[in-house]
């Protein structure tokens, strides 16, 4: 039996998994679902920096983690197969495929990932709890730890025109902000008052701080705080 789906990508630069929707239509009687189409972020993982600034902007200890940086945790791990399990629940539940068999081929299931550990990880723990006891091929890059170009979100734009639009863009979304209340909040967990950069360098109040907005071709957009 085919299963008229599931393309499932795991990427690092999507923030919230997107659930699969049937379209709205009159004519839906008449029509065959032909794919679906997954997209989500990887779950937990440990930070992708977890010395330099952050021990500087609090006084309190950071928690020790059992896998290295960037890594997806245990309970990451864990939290997907449920995540697997919910989905094939709704797929069970909308009869897009047969609960008897285990996909075969690209054809059934073709799942593909960002080439990071986090992100394979990712599928693997999603694929068993949505196809538990089926041998399922994750797809990625071979070079493992570097982003995937189909990732990664960079500037390759480097027109005066583009570069004058985007930062207006954003400097005008930024002023309808009102980020005050989750800087404090963040100031008191952090109890930033007492830390070493606080200290040195005078930096007691994040929501005082100027945002400085960079951007430059084949790098990252740079959200600065001064």
């Amino acid at each position: 039996m085919k299963y008229k789906l599931l393309t499932l990508s795991l990427s690092a630069a999507l923030l919230t998994p997107i659930a699969p929707a049937l379209a709205n239509t009159d004519n839906a009687e008449n029509m065959q679902l032909d794919q679906v189409l997954l997209l989500s972020r990887h779950n937990l993982r440990t930070p992708i920096v977890n010395t330099g600034i952050l021990t500087e902007v609090t006084d309190k200890k950071w928690p020790a983690w059992d896998a290295k940086s960037g890594y997806l945790t245990t309970k990451g791990g864990a939290l997907e197969v449920y995540m697997g399990h919910y989905f094939r629940e709704w797929i069970d539940q909308n009869k897009l495929v047969s609960d008897e068999l285990c996909p075969t081929g690209n054809e059934d299931l073709f799942v593909y990932t960002n080439s990071l550990q986090r992100t394979i990880a990712t599928a693997q723990f999603f694929t068993a709890g949505a196809f538990p006891g089926c041998t399922i091929k994750i797809h990625h890059q071979p070079e493992i730890g570097t982003m995937d170009p189909v990732f990664n979100p960079i500037i390759t734009n480097d027109s005066a025109e583009f570069k004058e639009k985007a930062l207006l863009a954003m400097e005008d979304h930024l002023k309808g902000l009102d980020l005050k209340p989750g800087y404090d909040e963040l100031d008191a967990i952090l109890n930033i008052k007492d830390s070493q950069k606080c200290q040195t360098d005078k930096l007691c109040n994040l929501s005082t701080q100027k945002i400085v907005l960079l951007l430059k071709p084949i790098k990252s957009l740079a959200l600065l705080v001064h």
